[in-house]
Parts: C-alpha cells; structure tokens; sequence
C-alpha cells in the first residue's frame, strides 16, 4: 500500500506559466483509493498524456486559490473525473473564491461543473474533511487571494503538506510539522523575497522552527529565473540537514511506511 505523489510540473508565477520552462501541472496524490489532483494549472492535460496518468481516473481536485497558474485546467480535470459530465462523480475541495468568487476574483470553476461532482467542499484554515482514505487539512497562507489555502494530506503512510503560495506566516511551523513530505511553493532562490512567496531563506526558517522536521522537502513552484535548483537544494539541505530536491515534470515520490524512494518516470 503505497502513497505516491507524482509531479507535472516545478514552476509558477506569471512568467514561467507562460514560458513553460518547469511546468505547471500541479502534482497528484495516490493511494489505493484516492486519486487526487492538486492545483492543475495550465498544461495539465499534456503533461498526464505524457507520463501515461489517465485523468480519467482522478476523483479528488484541490484547488488552492483563485490565480490561473493553479486553477487553469481544473474544469477539465472535472470533465475528466465525472467521465465527460456523464456521471455525478469525484470531489472538489477550494476555498471561496474560487468555487464563489470574492470581490474582484471570479469563481473559478463554473456551477456547471460543481453540479456534476458529488460534493464540493469550501476548505478554510483549520478545517478538515475526510474523503476516501485521506484526511485533508487547510492550512493559512498570506498571498494575494484572501482565501488561499495551504494543504496538509493525511495518509496511512504518514502526512504530506503543500504550502501552497505564501509568505513566511507563523502558522506554517504548526500547520507542517510532522510531515513526513513537504512540498514547499519556493519561488525565489536564498534572501530574494517577493511579496506572496516564500524563497529558500524562509523555508530555512520555518524548517529550522519545526519540532519534527519531515523527513523530505521537493521545492515547487520555482519562478522563471530560479536556475540553478540543485545549488538551491544544497543550499537548503546544508542549513537544515532535511534532504531537498526540485519538482519536475515526472518526479515521482513513493511513501512506504518506514521509507521513501524517488524515481522519474
């Protein structure tokens, strides 16, 4: 009984969702029931026609916030998880803007496609819901959505977090500690701060403020001008002593119960 998590893409931002230089596919969670798709942003479709995923299978779509390098493709991983909008199927869990839009954020995914899932959670910050064999947690973030949301996975392998887009929060020590994988939003390289985004220097705070550090870190979302991902992976493996590596389109991790594996498929 495996928990896989299956990257389709490493980058984010406005400049690397238009190049597509990394990727922004989100990545995918499995377990032996569940299927689930986080933030599938634009290319998401190509690239599981790439890695063989059949988004067919899909039954859970998380959507962190209302920004299109996370939400582009979501309609259509719901085309795909209700089999063509044939079967009331699958689940999606959001927040409020993009289920209901707030202020000036439109919803993101049409009513029309809501209808067809068997349910649709709003997830706040501290909320869970259980689906499957997971238990899904939202964890606070700072960004430009109000209603953003970070995630914590819990599996019967152990608990995966997703930062989701934030800023350095105090939140995120509690929110993440004890997982045994976190995938980190990175998206500037050592002190290079932007506002709404953590760089390495704040995820070498927040894994040094942990009481249990996860055992993993896979830097995501890296913007257009990180280059150099493996000096950033040493950068932040040499100040925290937690093993780091990059996303990338077919990073595949495998959580057993008492270890993990990587491959690229």
């Amino acid at each position: 009984m495996l928990v896989d998590i299956i990257f389709l893409g490493a980058g984010g931002g406005r400049w690397e969702t238009i190049y597509q230089n990394k990727g922004t596919g989100g990545f995918r969670i499995h377990t032996e029931k569940t299927r689930l798709h986080i933030d599938p942003g634009p290319g998401t479709l190509v690239r599981m026609k790439d890695l063989n995923i059949n988004p067919l299978d899909t039954n859970i779509l998380f959507v962190s916030h209302d920004h299109p390098d996370h939400y582009t493709d979501a309609e259509i991983i719901v085309e795909a998880m209700t089999k063509g909008m044939t079967k009331k199927r699958g689940y999606i869990v959001s927040n409020i803007s993009v289920l209901e839009g707030f202020g000036k954020y439109e919803n993101a995914i049409s009513k029309y496609h809501q209808s067809m899932c068997e349910k649709v959670y709003i997830l706040n910050p501290g909320e869970s819901v259980s689906i499957y064999d997971v238990k899904l947690t939202g964890t606070k973030t700072k960004h430009g959505d109000p209603f953003g949301i970070g995630l914590r996975v819990s599996t019967y392998n152990g608990d995966i977090g997703y930062t989701g887009d934030t800023e350095k929060i105090d939140s995120l020590i509690q929110d993440f500690d004890g997982v045994r994988v976190l995938v980190a939003n990175v998206m500037k390289e050592k002190g290079k701060r932007i506002r709404g985004h953590l760089c390495s220097n704040d995820l070498i705070d927040l894994l040094g403020s942990m009481n249990k550090k996860p055992e993993l870190v896979v830097i995501n979302h890296m913007g257009l001008k990180m280059a150099n991902v493996i000096g950033e992976c040493r950068y932040i493996l040499e100040n925290t002593g937690v093993k780091t590596v990059a996303a990338k389109i077919g990073l595949k991790v495998s959580l057993y119960k008492d270890f993990y594996s990587i491959m690229y498929l």
